[in-house]
């Protein structure tokens, strides 16, 4: 909420003032209703409001003495707007002088006092957005925790980068994630410098990748241009750029990096000059080539995973054939033989496989195709590989890994797991189990988890006397108030009052 001062010397014209708005509504909460300006000062020393709303004509402290004296102030400058009966333009001038941009005279004109209240708002909203950038890239913590973040290895960010990440979220519409390849002195070089001048948070990131948080706009395409022709500047540096999709909190930029690096795995299957890759608009795999059907493709590997080795070799020998006669581009049929490796990888990994022993195969698919036999071949070997292991994996018996995660995650949700603690438990690259785990459930692992804590919380809350914050400690919520922001996200009431909600259902 922001904070407006009232100070006029006539109680009916302050009263009138109270009335005039629904100040609740926009937001603004009156903490301060004087009578002249003496208590006016005294009241902007006390609240340091957003906004002071102040009449010319007033006994001792005028309205502009009052604001030449806030301008001394030690403090974040208010905005004013003051009212007036008198039309003199010393007035006026005085005011401007003194940064004022809103001078109405009585009686105010309904129109004028909603455009000026409308143009109060806009600015202070500027206010707080530039504010949440610039404390943004002044705290060197935030950007490290989002690399930890990204990378799977944290349960709940500490308190302080909590509360900073939910101020930085109800000031901004989104944030998106920006993914970049390329040589690491190279691309920490680029990234640092167009963050700074667009206002971007830099993620520093292991490895040949670095990536860039910019809060969601048409700038997150223009910033992802500028990096791309900083980085194809040198003819023999080899990167990528890609931009993710949009999420509303920082908490869920896992989603945005991941989607990134997905698309960013694809870049090699376009033109050296192709730019960014844009996640949520890309269509370059559909230009003038004939690309065979995603149902064809997916067909094939549903036949793998059921060990049809009949139909798998029928389908991928129907998918080559189709490129011989329809005369299929080699850039297509580079793309569709690098899907096809990334999917049995990803196959073999939901096994609770490793699929390193096939990075010298992965290594030819980057290369332009010598021939479609050879290729066919190739992709022969690894899917006979990859249902080897299957049927390696289903004869010992076990459950698919995801399953045992799940299950892991209903016996240990009280404990403040991190991914990547998870995932060496399963002996599981901790990114890879993040985006299977999205993309089995359609969330993440700590919002699994969340939904386990918060689920099992409002069981106790139900069912128990016990107070709120020992359920929450019983749940395992280290921060009291990250229980609750959890607990009325999913609920959309506080603890109290679903337990008396339900109480009374009874």
């Amino acid at each position: 909420m922001y904070k407006v001062v009232l100070a006029d010397d006539e109680t009916i014209a302050l009263e009138g003032l109270r009335m005039l708005t629904d100040w609740e509504e926009l937001g603004f909460e009156i903490c301060g209703a004087c009578e002249n300006g003496e208590e006016a000062l005294i009241a902007i020393d006390e609240c340091s409001p957003d906004l002071v709303i102040t009449d010319i004509r007033m006994p001792g402290i005028d309205g502009l003495e009052l604001i030449k004296r806030v301008r001394q102030l030690d403090m974040e400058q208010p905005l004013f707007i003051v009212l007036s009966g008198y039309g003199e333009f010393e007035y006026a001038r005085t005011a401007i002088r003194y940064g004022v941009r809103h001078y109405l005279l009585k009686p105010v004109i309904e129109a004028e006092w909603e455009k000026a209240l409308a143009d109060i708002t806009d600015e202070l909203e500027k206010r707080v957005k530039h504010k949440m950038q610039q404390d943004m890239l002044a705290n060197r913590l935030l950007p490290v925790a989002i690399a930890r973040m990204v990378e799977g290895q944290w349960a709940e960010p500490e308190e302080e980068i909590a509360e900073q990440m939910d101020r930085l979220d109800e000031a901004a519409s989104g944030w998106t994630y920006i993914h970049v390849d390329g040589p690491k002195c190279l691309i920490t070089d680029i990234c640092r410098k167009l963050s700074g001048a667009v206002g971007a948070l830099f993620i520093d990131l292991p490895g040949d990748q670095a990536g860039l948080v910019v809060e969601s706009s048409a700038s997150a395409a223009e910033l992802a241009r500028l990096v791309y022709a900083e980085l194809s500047q040198n003819s023999s540096v080899k990167g990528s750029v890609s931009i993710g999709p949009s999420v509303q909190s920082l908490r869920e930029l896992t989603v945005s990096y991941m989607v990134a690096v997905g698309g960013a795995a694809r870049h090699l299957f376009y033109s050296e000059a192709s730019g960014p890759i844009d996640t949520t608009m890309d269509s370059r795999n559909q230009l003038s080539y004939n690309l065979p059907s995603a149902d064809l493709t997916e067909e094939l590997m549903g036949a793998v995973e059921r060990l049809q080795e009949q139909k798998v070799w029928y389908q991928l020998k129907e998918m080559f054939r189709m490129f011989e006669v329809n005369r299929t581009a080699p850039e297509v049929v580079q793309m569709t033989s690098i899907d096809i490796m990334l999917k049995s990888m990803e196959l073999v990994k939901e096994f609770g496989g490793k699929a390193e022993q096939w990075s010298d195969s992965f290594e030819f698919f980057k290369t332009e195709p010598k021939s479609l036999t050879v290729l066919e071949d190739i992709l022969g070997d690894l899917l006979n590989s990859c249902m080897e292991y299957i049927r390696q994996h289903k004869e010992r018996g076990s459950e698919h890994p995801l399953v045992q995660v799940e299950c892991f995650l209903k016996e240990n949700y009280s404990k403040p797991l991190t991914v990547k603690e998870i995932a060496e438990h399963f002996y599981i690259n901790p990114v890879y189990l993040g985006q299977a785990f999205i993309k089995k459930n359609s969330i993440s692992i700590l919002e699994y988890i969340h939904n386990l804590r918060i689920e099992q919380a409002k069981k106790r809350l139900i069912e128990t006397g016990e107070t709120v914050r020992k359920i929450a400690e019983n749940v395992g919520y280290v921060h009291y108030h990250h229980f609750l922001r959890e607990f009325e996200k999913r609920t959309a009431l506080k603890p109290v009052a679903y337990r008396n909600q339900a109480g009374a259902e009874k």
